[in-house]
């Protein structure tokens, strides 16, 4: 495996999400058939939630792998899923699904029903065959056999416990069981435990009902149940939780089914044709229950109207096995690349050839990955290693990796060290771009998460906010970095990187890789630092085999020859000393990369001796370089760790150790990380001096509950291994770190080894070519060899010829910069150099940068892969050579002018996937099918309160100090920033206040007006304020109407126009860069929510070359492609003469735009809030004088005396005069909440 082996003596059974469904098709344009792969899939709620959020998008086939390590969650999902196949309410009702699914007890019509379902797919899943040519089989598929096999077992289980169902027996053990899982749950939470985590299901609205859903999770908890008033007729423990959970498998708490749901719906006021709207009711934990069933029951009768074009396919497997399976089966079309099935057991992954070999049709590349928050466990550079090249060839394409960030939200800091390195190098280095980063922009919330991190802060000391920091939600979308550059032509090749420095960038993501042997590090800063730094690191995440799996991957993506980049990292890593373990690991690494095929050191084959007589292995006509050494561990050894290890609900993070000792003495030490673990008995073929001698396990599935010894195995170099036979001890050690030594020391001494014994002791030790149950070795990524070539770099559309070479920090390993270096080939260039032309570079995009010669006479675009800026560049002109080079710094997210409007980038593309035909791709905004969200009720303004603070936090800190200097300053006569991105902000925050009538005269019409470009460039019509809970925030429902000339010839738009005169409405002044901005943006708005289809007849089809997104930026002119004009619901907005325009309109979709929480924290903004909201102490100077908010001034009575006016919406902020609440408006209106009169009086 890609990671040390964690061995879990105490597993949670996860059978329910603990995180509210997302839409799996939200980055892919509608009407594009998908492929998606989710990893660590858990339960079924994202499948169900897609094939609702689908609705009303153009028809697509849907094919969805979904792979867990789990068993237990692979046999509930599908049993559930064919439950709701099976048909309509007169069936069995979604209420009954519910049940079988989410409640650990039923009553006797429910565990009938389960009973009589597992017989039925048991009955039908005799063979693969037979399973894939059933009712379900077309729908419901199995990725290999042994998958079935494995869920087949699950399923008799099943129908065993129905049948088993009112014995003492099976009562007394599941209640023994949930026993274990209340004390496992009370040492990981704390027994006064509150989910503050179900705050994000919540989102956005959860304040006003989290405390309910806190107690509904524990009721849940509790009793087993959803209803507030359990059952008497549930009775019977349900074999769907029953079957899973064991003492060292307990049910993972919450596990309540209400925090997979959009709870928003439970607390907003929803209009009276909202979807999924709720009657009022006086019991909130009736109207959370009942708002998840009423989604429940919608999005499984999706999920049924959708099976004819839905596939979803099921396996169980380690996800980075299946991953680099995968990878190998792109490029070969075999079934298996010799990786082991999951990190326990010796079972080889071996895909079904009819679904993966030559003539399959099972995906083996994707348009989305979802990884759910395993990289927190895994590592994310792991998951990009293996995940990223799996990426369809698309610009859409793209890995979520979820990050359940312990403590505070992520800002750049936090983000680098999560990925071992700089943002910028280790993302070119992977060929993956973090969009989000780049834009720092999301539609995506963590308002509520950060609220949550603040509340849990102040609970009671025994929650696991205290004990181990809150936990906060962050995504990041990742796509093929070559698609990045907007509307340029992506390159063709390569970013070329001397080897001497991309072993100097490896060598640093090697130490910050491995940081937990660096001793200077623990020793630094205070006892809570290191105490910090200590729990961090409980479990590495990386081994020298994962370091070498990301070598290769960098040699793939970057031009560099691999064997220098091998041999430098080599002596490099060994000279250094920064790494306690450093030397004790070299072994492992060299081995890694020999076996990768990357670099090898010749002492490897070498020092290999033939024919000595110490060791049977020594006999083998071919010793290679890397064999396997097996060790089987008595009971009494592992028993006593493994008890130590359920007492203090410790994982175990083992590793082999070889090292020779000489009188008590030890002379070398050698440790391998990447080690497969498994229980049973072990047997051998063929004798031990035969090249063909095998090592069997016969695996004891009790694993840690039963009595088998323990077998591990691992591979190390045969020359290694015969340095000195006779002295050499194999050994199976907790790895060193700061909470193995705390807990387990006194267990296993100094040493932390489970088991030590001779090389020699045949009766424990086996030596073979490979270990159990493989045959090769395990290919990583590509099996093909790593191209060595240094060429040059040629970029389509970068015309006449561009190379990229990227220029990195010696010392610190960073990329600073890019320097793009083109020739000058046509005549009249050579000219222009040869008659000295003045030369000057002009900024075209965040990509690009121009190179014009003279006075236009030539100009020559540079597009670089990644954002660049032009101030600080430096250009090489040759004349004689006749070359230019511009050495480019990369653009900083938040300081470059170049990425000030780059907030939701569309790019056009024609592929296969689009039937070859041009197609805009909306980048980093989720699509969404408007007419499925529920809908605000704007007539309850209290209720409507969290719309405010939501918005609010579209500033961050940084932008909150921007709007107040602008604000104070007395050169903005206009109001407006210098900062476009800022006003941007500023007009939807003023859309949403001013169409919920949350602040202003309610409207639903909004101008985008520039006085000093001809006035009003477009208006903008709201229907509808909705909800878009799966992204914790919402949305505006409207229209746009971009005005051009050739509409304003029109006599009945003139006469629309000149109504809508008289009408409220609500102006939004602008500037040319904002204007420019909304035009740069609305396409990806349209576009997130198309229900219609580009037609033949597409702007951005049939000019050709020359479209672009938009199609145009000047005044007057066509801005979006004319296919989604007059493609609205009926009714969608009442204003008269709407039909002289209603086919000239394009729905669009606009969120508040979030800043990304990796690149500025969010946390700061939140508190900044808060602390906002208690400004009313800033009403009084420090003796207790009242002062004007704004100026300071105090109010005084007599001659000179100044007396302060009260805010008459909020009736708390104070002001010496109408000019100072003015000025201090922009600031005040994110606090100010209309008061309650009533109160007042």
């Amino acid at each position: 495996m890609l990671t040390p082996s964690p061995q879990a003596v105490i597993r949670p059974f996860y059978a329910v999400g603990n995180t509210p469904a997302t839409s799996l098709t939200r980055c892919i344009p509608q009407g594009v058939d998908a492929d998606i792969l989710t990893l660590g899939c858990g339960d079924v709620r994202h499948i169900l939630y897609t094939s609702y959020a689908e609705q009303g998008f153009p028809k697509r086939k849907l094919d969805i792998t979904a792979c867990d390590t789990e068993e237990n969650i692979i046999a509930r999902n599908i049993l559930m899923l064919s439950l709701i196949l099976d048909g309509s309410e007169a069936t069995i009702s979604a209420a009954q699904v519910w049940n079988i699914y989410y409640h650990t007890y039923l009553d006797e019509q429910d565990m009938h029903t389960l009973g009589f379902q597992a017989q039925k797919l048991l009955a039908l899943s005799q063979t693969l065959q037979d399973w894939h040519q059933s009712a379900y089989g077309a729908t419901l598929r199995f990725c290999d056999q042994e998958t079935l096999v494995a869920v087949k077992a699950i399923w008799t289980k099943y129908a065993e416990a129905v049948a088993a169902k009112g014995t003492p027996e099976y009562m007394a053990n599941f209640q023994s069981v949930m026993r274990k899982s209340q004390e496992y749950k009370d040492k990981v939470w704390g027994r006064l435990s509150i989910v503050y985590t179900g705050s994000r299901s919540a989102a956005p609205v959860s304040a006003p009902i989290i405390s309910q859903l806190a107690e509904a999770t524990e009721r849940h908890w509790q009793t087993g149940l959803s209803s507030v008033a359990p059952s008497d007729l549930a009775l019977f423990p349900n074999p769907m939780f029953a079957v899973a959970v064991s003492n060292n498998l307990p049910l993972a708490y919450p596990a309540d089914p209400l925090l997979s749901f959009h709870l928003a719906t439970a607390a907003a006021k929803l209009s009276a044709l909202s979807p999924l709207r709720i009657p009022d009711q006086p019991g909130k934990d009736l109207r959370l229950l009942e708002a998840a069933q009423v989604q429940f029951r919608e999005w499984a009768n999706a999920f049924r109207e959708a099976a004819p074009r839905t596939t979803v396919r099921f396996i169980t497997a380690d996800c980075f096995s299946f991953c680099h399976t995968l990878q190998h089966n792109v490029e070969t079309k075999k079934t298996t690349a010799h990786w082991y099935r999951r990190e326990m057991g010796f079972q080889v992954l071996d895909l079904a050839e009819a679904e993966y070999g030559p003539r399959g049709q099972a995906p083996n590349t994707f348009d989305v990955i979802d990884t759910s928050n395993i990289s927190d466990y895994n590592g994310p550079l792991n998951l990009l290693v293996s995940a990223g090249p799996l990426l369809k060839e698309t610009p859409w394409a793209t890995v979520y990796t979820e990050l359940m960030a312990r403590g505070k939200v992520s800002d750049s800091k936090s983000f680098e060290a999560l990925l071992c390195g700089h943002t910028n190098t280790v993302s070119l280095l992977l060929g993956l771009a973090p969009i989000e980063y780049w834009t720092n922009s999301t539609a995506v919330s963590v308002v509520d998460e950060c609220f949550m991190a603040l509340s849990a802060a102040q609970a009671d000391s025994t929650t696991s906010a205290k004990k181990d920091g809150l936990k906060i939600q962050c995504r990041l979308a990742w796509t093929r970095g070559k698609y990045f550059s907007a509307s340029e032509a992506p390159p063709s090749s390569r970013l070329s990187i001397k080897s001497e420095d991309v072993a100097t960038m490896l060598h640093q993501v090697y130490l910050q890789m491995f940081e937990h042997e660096n001793v200077s590090k623990f020793q630094m800063g205070s006892q809570g630092d290191r105490l910090k730094f200590m729990l961090d690191n409980s479990y590495p995440k990386y081994h020298r085999g994962s370091f070498v799996a990301f070598l290769k991957t960098v040699c793939a993506n970057v031009k560099t020859s691999p064997t220098e980049v091998g041999h430098l990292l080599v002596e490099r890593i060994g000279a250094d000393r920064t790494l306690m373990l450093g030397s004790n690991h070299s072994q492992a690494l060299c081995l890694a990369m020999s076996k990768a095929g990357l670099f090898s050191e010749s002492w490897l084959t070498r020092e290999i001796k033939l024919n000595n007589t110490q060791a049977s292995f020594c006999k083998w006509r071919h010793i290679p370089e890397a064999i396997a050494v097996t060790l089987v561990i008595p009971v009494v050894q592992w028993k006593p760790v493994c008890e130590r290890a359920l007492e203090q609900t410790a994982g175990l993070t083992m590793e082999a150790n070889l090292r020779s000792v000489k009188m008590n003495v030890s002379m070398w030490h050698n440790i391998y990380s990447d080690i497969q673990v498994a229980f049973g008995r072990v047997t051998t073929k063929h004798p031990r001096d035969h090249d063909d001698f095998t090592v069997l396990v016969h695996e004891d599935k009790e694993r840690w509950n039963g009595n088998s010894p323990m077998v591990v195995s691992f591979y190390t170099s045969a020359a290694a291994l015969q340095v000195d036979i006779p002295t050499t001890k194999v050994a199976i050690c907790l790895q060193s770190t700061g909470q193995n030594m705390v807990v387990f020391s006194k267990t296993l001494g100094p040493t932390m080894a489970i088991f030590e014994t001779a090389l020699l002791d045949e009766s424990h030790v086996f030596v073979s070519k490979h270990p159990p149950g493989q045959t090769e070795y395990p290919i990583i990524g590509s099996s093909t060899a790593v191209p060595s070539n240094l060429g040059s770099l040629d970029i389509e559309g970068a015309s006449p010829k561009a190379v990229f070479t990227a220029d990195v920090n010696p010392s610190t390993g960073d990329i600073t910069s890019i320097t793009g270096h083109i020739d000058i080939t046509s005549e009249t260039g050579k000219r222009l150099l040869a008659d000295k032309a003045p030369i000057k570079l002009h900024q075209a995009s965040a990509f690009t940068i121009n190179i014009i010669f003279g006075s236009n006479d030539l100009v020559l675009p540079l597009s670089y892969p990644v954002p660049v800026f032009k101030d600080g560049s430096k250009t090489r002109i040759a004349r004689k050579s006749q070359y230019v080079e511009i050495i480019a710094p990369f653009a900083d997210p938040i300081t470059s002018a170049s990425l000030e409007d780059f907030i939701f980038p569309t790019v056009l593309t024609n592929s296969p996937y689009t039937s070859n035909t041009t197609l805009p791709a909306t980048l980093n905004v989720p699509h969404l099918s408007l007419d499925t969200l529920p809908i605000l009720g704007i007539d309850d303004k209290e209720r409507n309160h969290f719309l405010e603070l939501l918005v609010t936090y579209t500033f961050s800190s940084r932008e909150r100090r921007l709007r107040e200097e602008t604000i104070g300053s007395s050169n903005s006569t206009s109001g407006l920033s210098a900062n476009a991105r800022l006003n941007f902000k500023e007009s939807v925050f003023s859309m949403f206040m001013v169409a919920s009538g949350l602040q202003g005269k309610q409207t639903g019409l909004f101008s985008i007006t520039h006085p000093q470009r001809g006035g009003i460039h477009m208006y903008i019509f709201v229907s509808a304020v909705r909800l878009d809970s799966a992204n914790a925030s919402v949305v505006l429902d409207t229209a746009v109407l971009p005005l051009t000339l050739k509409m304003l010839a029109n006599a009945d738009v003139k006469t629309f126009l000149y109504i809508l005169k008289g009408m409220v409405c609500c102006t939004l002044t602008v500037d040319d860069a904002e204007l420019a901005l909304w035009k740069k943006v609305l396409p990806a708005l349209a576009e997130r929510c198309r229900t219609w289809e580009h037609t033949s007849e597409c702007e951005y089809r049939t000019r050709g070359a020359e479209a672009t997104v938009p199609l145009s930026l000047a005044a007057g002119e066509q801005l979006l492609c004319s296919c989604g004009q007059g493609k609205l619901p009926k009714d969608f907005v009442g204003l008269p003469e709407w039909e002289a325009v209603d086919q000239l309109v394009t729905r669009v979709a606009i969120s508040p735009v979030f800043s990304s929480p990796f690149v500025e924290s969010m946390m700061d903004t939140v508190l900044g809030h808060m602390q906002g909201l208690e400004r009313e102490r800033a009403n009084k100077t420090e003796d207790g004088r009242e002062q004007c908010l704004f100026c300071g001034r105090v109010e005084a009575d007599g001659p000179g005396g100044v007396a302060l006016k009260k805010c008459l919406r909020c009736l708390e902020a104070k002001y010496c005069s109408p000019a100072c609440q003015k000025k201090d408006w922009k600031r005040h209106r994110s606090e100010c909440h209309e008061a309650d009169i009533s109160k007042e009086m």
